[in-house]
């Protein structure tokens, strides 16, 4: 049987995984956009979700659900790699971003819960995680030592008491699905980072939507606060020392981002084409024109670039400082490669292209917000010469 250029998946894999989430976007996403809605009737988004989760491709924490085994970083994700989960996400960003960004996040929360592989005190469906502190996650000597001041200590902290650990602290720009049942927060326990399962029903815990936002608008973005909050024992995800579980999750979370801009970088590809064989002028199709075809071709290209970039992690071990390392350099440059793609495919509509008529402002703006969530270029830059520079592994 041929193989693709992916390790351990076949052609009818691929073709598979790209068919599920072609479907899912077809029937499910591309319904809200008809109308006036630059990003779409978000009031039907709760229905579409929930059919994410009725097919499989939303992960959750809960095995009763077909999601928690193959779903978006499902507990698959161990046996089958990463590229599944990449692939679903580009080809649903394609149509919309923001969703891809709700199911990508859902993901990397499950999949935290399932490779601890603990009996905690509930099982949630929904859930959220809870890193970054400010306006970057942490930087390396934090993830090293979350209780050094260099560059700066975990704010978030549990403290033991009897039966209970008690949290206090805050987490921004908590990027989730509406209505989670739960986030798993990461907190300095004395000189170690801890990892713990934080119902939003506890008492304390306050949550604050962003407001209004450039881009990725499908998905819900939350400061939360965790204000005295007092959990079991039994919360806790891990055995003792979350950094491993740290680095999974920034890796993870780069990494979907990344193929969600590589997906919608396509999905600007693919509206330019259709956009230049369609439009006139001086008497013949704009996709014609030599200055057309440069800004396609290059798009094209940089997509091109992009995925390979992208699809190199295939092999990489993301619970290590050099996966960590990896994951940086690749939404780095996928980042880079994918908003120039976007720019180039929104300049072949002319002024056209600024108007939400033809869905490329959204794009633009999806894919900046992309470029900058969850470290910007310049906290990626510092955290890829410090990991060299430290030698860590």
């Amino acid at each position: 049987m041929e193989k693709e250029p992916f390790a351990g998946l076949c052609a009818e894999d691929i073709a598979h995984y790209r068919d599920l989430a072609s479907q899912y976007a077809k029937k499910s996403l591309l319904p809200i956009f008809q109308g006036e809605y630059s990003d779409g009737n978000l009031e039907l988004l709760p229905e579409k979700l929930k059919t994410a989760f009725e097919i499989g491709i939303a992960a959750t924490p809960d095995e009763s659900l077909s999601g928690c085994q193959y779903g978006i970083w499902g507990s698959a994700t161990e046996e089958t790699g990463i590229i599944p989960s990449l692939l679903i996400l580009s080809v649903i960003a394609e149509t919309c971003g923001g969703v891809a960004m709700s199911l990508h996040a859902q993901g990397v929360a499950s999949n935290l819960l399932l490779q601890a592989k603990r009996k905690l005190n509930f099982t949630p469906v929904k859930v959220g995680m809870g890193l970054q502190e400010g306006f970057c996650p942490p930087f390396l000597g934090t993830i090293i030592s979350p209780d050094k001041d260099n560059p700066v200590k975990s704010m978030t902290t549990a403290e033991q008491k009897a039966n209970k650990y008690i949290i206090n602290g805050s987490k921004s720009f908590v990027y989730s699905l509406s209505s989670v049942d739960a986030y798993v927060v990461f907190a300095r326990v004395s000189k170690k980072w801890g990892c713990f399962l934080v119902s939003t029903k506890e008492k304390g815990v306050e949550r604050t939507d962003v407001g209004v936002r450039t881009g990725l608008r499908a998905c819900c973005v939350e400061h939360v606060k965790f204000n005295n909050v007092e959990i079991p024992l039994e919360a806790r995800v891990e055995d003792g020392d979350a950094r491993s579980l740290v680095i999974r999750a920034m890796s993870l979370n780069w990494m979907g981002m990344a193929a969600i801009a590589a997906g919608v970088a396509k999905g600007a590809a693919a509206a330019a084409r259709r956009y230049a064989a369609e439009r006139y002028q001086g008497g013949m199709q704009i996709e014609e024109h030599s200055a057309v075809k440069m800004l396609i071709a290059g798009a094209e290209a940089s997509i091109d670039t992009a995925e390979a970039a992208l699809y190199s992690l295939q092999n990489a071990v993301f619970t290590s400082f050099s996966g960590l390392k990896k994951s940086a350099a690749v939404k780095l440059t996928v980042m880079d490669l994918c908003s120039r793609a976007v720019t180039d495919c929104l300049q072949t509509f002319g002024g056209y292209g600024y108007m939400e008529d033809y869905g490329m402002e959204k794009r633009l703006r999806d894919v900046t917000v992309l470029k900058l969530a969850s470290g910007s270029s310049a906290y990626l830059k510092q955290l890829i010469f410090d990991i060299e520079k430290e030698g860590v592994l």
